[in-house]
């Protein structure tokens, strides 16, 4: 079975071109067998004689009922415009005119406007006066063209891969937000923070033997030696942490662990995970954000001794030459 993305034409015109709708609804049909095996698209022709049903609300015309059941839910509208302007309905020249103020202002989706040209016949010169002026109102916004069935299949091909893309990124977008929000955890944000916060203020002793491991306790000195409050997932800051260790003479305790220390912290609150896009697998980084870093730089500040104590434990062992001079005492000199 096939996913088919379905996507609502409503096609607006004034009452005098019915044949012209019918020629689009036709137009619209012949673009799904032709398209719609490839782009996984099909096109639904809405109108409002076949698509609108019988309404009685208090207060409210027709064309608002019209625009509430079948314009709001399109997602792309198809004018088309003739010889004449149409009816004037609820403050506006014609229900057509309506129909697309409605839509581009309120729905945002795809409007495409087009204009018959064709011989004017003399009774209805007053008539198109009215159309030629809406055409020049509406001149500057760059949105209507010359009816032709070639013109509309081109206008449908493209507007297709607009609303396609517009919804892919909506969800994209949608589904991204939520993940920033509890960065992929199962918990509430709003518990995660009190946790966070009971955490620093109840805890904040990295040197505490039972609260925190040696490489934790290791990785939180080199954020607070380094000024460092991102940790990226990817070889750039695996290369800052050896370098962290040869400039301190240190062993590679840290460095060959600090990809599970980064998860670790990130399951105990202390750092959260970020992600590029919901699809993502694994964190593009860790941050250590700027509240939780201040409490962290507050507290080593005052525990410098401490600091030298760890950093000692790691220091790697110094080589002596034996056949080096200034290794040797003066009693221990053969001669």
């Amino acid at each position: 079975m096939k996913t088919i993305n379905l996507i609502k034409v409503f096609i607006a015109s004034p009452g005098d071109i019915a044949a012209k709708r019918n020629e689009v609804e036709e137009t619209i049909y012949r673009w799904n067998i032709e398209n719609t095996d490839n782009t996984k698209v099909i096109l639904m022709p809405i109108r409002w004689e076949t698509n609108a049903i019988p309404t009685y609300i208090n207060n409210s015309s027709g064309q608002s009922v019209i625009n509430k059941q079948i314009v709001e839910n399109s997602d792309i509208l198809l004018a088309i415009f003739g010889h004449k302007l149409g009816s004037p309905v609820d403050n506006y020249e014609s229900g057509t005119i309506a129909e697309i103020d409605y839509f581009y202002q309120n729905c945002k989706g795809e409007v495409g406007i087009f204009f018959i040209d064709e011989p004017v016949p003399q009774a209805l010169t007053e008539d198109y006066l009215k159309v030629k002026k809406y055409k020049e109102s509406i001149s500057d916004k760059g949105f209507y063209g010359n009816y032709s069935k070639d013109n509309i299949r081109s206008f449908l091909t493209k507007k297709v891969d607009s609303v396609i893309e517009k919804e892919k990124n909506k969800i994209e977008s949608s589904l991204f937000n939520l993940e920033k929000i509890d960065y992929k955890a199962n918990s509430v944000i709003n518990e995660e923070d009190n946790r966070n916060v009971q955490f620093y203020e109840e805890l904040m002793d990295i040197f505490d033997p039972i609260e925190f491991d040696n490489d934790e306790r290791l990785l939180l000195i080199y954020a607070f030696m380094d000024e460092t409050v991102i940790f990226s997932t990817d070889e750039s800051f695996y290369r800052k942490v050896i370098q962290w260790e040869s400039d301190n003479n240190l062993k590679s305790y840290l460095s060959d662990r600090v990809f599970d220390v980064l998860t670790k912290l990130s399951n105990k609150g202390i750092l959260k995970e970020e992600y590029y896009n919901y699809l993502d697998e694994y964190p593009a980084r860790y941050i250590l954000q700027a509240h939780d870093y201040k409490r962290l730089k507050k507290f080593l500040l005052e525990k410098q001794d401490r600091i030298s104590t760890v950093i000692e434990k790691y220091k790697m062992p110094v080589m002596v030459d034996p056949f080096a001079d200034n290794n040797l005492h003066e009693s221990e000199l053969p001669f």
